[in-house]
């Protein structure tokens, strides 16, 4: 599964790690990433999206804490599971 590459708006100011969760965001209210759907690696989406690594890892962090995704040790980051589904 590849995610496309987000249009990142550098002077804008909303900081780069929002833009990219609301990116994958967006991404799963569209249907496009179904629940339980491995997303890359984190270092992946990076170099895939050329933005640093920590960046992402901030990205993925807000994601978690909005109940978007969930990371299992050892097995990665995954799509959560839509309430009341």
């Amino acid at each position: 599964m590849a995610l496309g590459r987000p249009a990142f708006n550098a002077t804008s100011a909303t900081p780069l790690y929002e833009q990219a969760a609301d990116y994958i965001a967006a991404a799963i209210a569209s249907g496009e990433l179904e629940p339980d759907q491995k997303l890359p690696a984190e270092r992946d989406l990076a170099e895939q999206w050329g933005i640093g690594y920590l960046t992402v890892r901030r990205a993925m962090q807000e994601l978690r804490e909005r109940g978007l995704v969930v990371s299992r040790v050892g097995k990665g980051t995954f799509v959560a599971e839509r309430p009341g589904a």
